[in-house]
Parts: C-alpha cells; sequence; structure tokens
C-alpha cells in the first residue's frame, strides 16, 4: 500500500510520526490507514505520495509529499473533517504525536521511485549568526557528490526548513540494513562535515524508519 500519483515536481513533506495506544493492534492500525489513504489522501488535489513506516522501537510514522504548501495546509484541514481520519486517529497515542512540515529547499524536487527505508533527522544550527541555508546546501551537494554516490542504496536525498532556525535531513534508502551503515561512515567521512560542523550535535534527533505500506 503506497499512494503514488505523477503530479511533477513535490516541495514539501510531512513527516508525523507517533505511537499507538497500548490496546490497538498493529494490523488493525494498518488497515485503518490504507482506508484513510484510498478514501481521504488519494482524493486530496497535490498530494502525490504517502506511505506508512515504522522503526525497530515500535513507533509509526508517515511520509506525505505534496506539491505545494497550499496542497499541504488544505490537506491538513480536511484531514480534521473527514471521518477515516477520526478512526485512524482514535489508535493513536495523541501525545506522542510529532508533526513536521519540511519545505524541501532547491526545490521543487521528485519523490523517489522506489525505497523501502527513510532516514529522518532534525537539527538546529550551532551558530545561528554565522549559519546560513546556502552554507548548507553547498555542504549537502559536497555530500551528495562525493559520499552518496559511492553507493547504489541511495534514492534520494532532501535538505528540508522545519522552524525559523530547525532543518532536517531526509534520505530515502534501498534497505534498513544499508542505511544503518551509510551512515555509520557518515559521520566519519570528510566530505561530511562541513555539514556536520554547521549543526549543534545536541539538537539532533535521528531516527531510520523502514516501509510497511
Amino acid at each position: 500500500m503506497m499512494l503514488k500519483r505523477d503530479l511533477g515536481p513535490v516541495s514539501i513533506m510531512g513527516f508525523a510520526r507517533y505511537k499507538l495506544k497500548k490496546n490497538v493492534d498493529p494490523q488493525s492500525f494498518v488497515s485503518a490507514a490504507h482506508t484513510w489513504q484510498t478514501q481521504f489522501l488519494a482524493q486530496q488535489d497535490g498530494i502525490a505520495m504517502h506511505c506508512v513506516l515504522g522503526n525497530l522501537s515500535g513507533e509509526f510514522a508517515d511520509v506525505i509529499f505534496a506539491t505545494d504548501n497550499a496542497a499541504f495546509a488544505a490537506m491538513s484541514e480536511a484531514h480534521l473533517r473527514h471521518s477515516s481520519s477520526a478512526s485512524l486517529m482514535a489508535m493513536l497515542d495523541k501525545e506522542s504525536i510529532q508533526l513536521t512540515r519540511n519545505e524541501l529547499i532547491g526545490g521543487p524536487h521528485s519523490f523517489p521511485a522506489s525505497f523501502s527505508c527513510v532516514e529522518f533527522g532534525s537539527f538546529h544550527p550551532e551558530d545561528t549568526a554565522s549559519f546560513s541555508e546556502d552554507k548548507m546546501m553547498a555542504a549537502s551537494a559536497m555530500i551528495e557528490q562525493n559520499y552518496l554516490s559511492r553507493f547504489n542504496a541511495p534514492k534520494a536525498h532532501f535538505m528540508g526548513k522545519t522552524g525559523e532556525h530547525s532543518y532536517s535531513e531526509i534520505t530515502f534508502f534501498e534497505t534498513l540494513g544499508e542505511a544503518q551503515g551509510i551512515c555509520q561512515g557518515y559521520v566519519n567521512d570528510d566530505d561530511c562535515q562541513p555539514l556536520l560542523n554547521l549543526i549543534d550535535p545536541a539538537s539532533v534527533d535521528l531516527d531510520f524508519w523502514f516501509l510497511l505500506a
């Protein structure tokens, strides 16, 4: 189960992370998510892709790509009124929900045609006075050209803006194992240091998410 629609380039990626209520069967949740996807998301203008993910800690997440901010905002507003949304939300531990709207910098972009793992990391700059998005994107380009290009597993790499002084790095991979291995090499590679040097290490929140549906 994955919603894919050929709507052209995308510029917004929503990432919602959450836990289920203790009495909720994960299989029932996946079924409800499928209903929500087909009855609601597939009918929303500008929503190009949706998938459901899980991590090794038993949490779940949604990735939603939208063509632009207006489409994402309209979907978010309509979501509150749809019957399938109410059924799905009743299964979630509401206090655990973390929703991140990622404005994809340097876009619009194409979302990956195939993948099974998403590495999602959020962060704040180490020094907001000297930080610039141009520096960050130059460092990101170096990683793509000199590090990620060595491997076949990476399928897409994005930098996102999530707030006034908050950002995200998002990478789609072939498999979870390859994603973890490449990330371990990333932190010790000279071509990745310019980006790492811009980031406040204490602010980093990073996890690996594998495709469920």
